[in-house]
């Protein structure tokens, strides 16, 4: 019976993270502020984001632990892998999709990190890590929640706020065999193309 529940709960689970679609929550919900914009700018927010049901700090601290009983040193080459992973590839895939979108939309925009003389920023907060795991009992698929804003960067003024969640696919392995990096990277292009169409619909009613 305890098996039962927990594929069940499992499924349950399974079903409510795989709604992608962004809600805007808080200011401009139609984005009609982006019309006419060309250039925007990206930073990403990591701050006191959780990694399943645990901190950040408790998933490295016992991944690392984990590692380094294995083989000294490998739990630490691991998390810095972990933090590593967040430029080279996450944050890349998040820009190109929803750079895609916009071009695919025609707005003659662009976002990136580090622009500079851009009027609006787009905060990227990751709220939420999944990465996955298998188990005699349940399976659950690598997943990501973002928090995004839209940001007046002269100003700090929010313009609007909302939430998406994107689903990877867990590829399956052991604990130290699975490498989640690629699903994880799947979230983020799922969420910058989401981010992207949410935001060309938006400018292109506009014109």
């Amino acid at each position: 019976m305890k098996t039962r529940l927990l594929l069940i709960a499992g499924f349950i689970a399974f079903m409510g993270i795989n709604a992608k679609a962004q809600k805007i929550t808080e200011g401009d919900k139609k984005l009609s502020f982006l019309a006419g914009e060309t250039k925007f700018n990206i930073e990403y927010d990591y701050t006191d984001m959780m990694v399943g049901k645990k901190t950040e700090k408790e998933y490295l601290d016992e991944k690392i632990k984990k590692g380094n009983e294995k083989q000294p040193g490998k739990g630490d080459r691991w998390a810095e892998q972990w933090k590593n992973n967040r430029s080279s590839m996450y944050e890349p895939m998040f820009e190109e999709l929803i750079n895609k979108q916009l071009f695919k939309g025609k707005t003659n925009a662009t976002a990136a990190k580090n622009v500079k003389d851009s009027k609006y920023t787009i905060r990227v907060k990751v709220l939420v890590t999944e990465p996955g795991f298998n188990s005699v009992v349940m399976k659950v698929n690598p997943f990501c929640k973002f928090e995004i804003s839209w940001i007046e960067t002269a100003t700090g003024k929010v313009m609007a706020k909302g939430e998406t969640t994107a689903q990877g696919v867990n590829m399956g392995g052991s604990d130290w065999d699975f490498d989640p990096s690629n699903s994880i990277k799947e979230c983020y292009a799922k969420a910058g193309k989401t981010v992207g169409a949410s935001m060309a619909k938006a400018m292109k009613a506009k014109k």
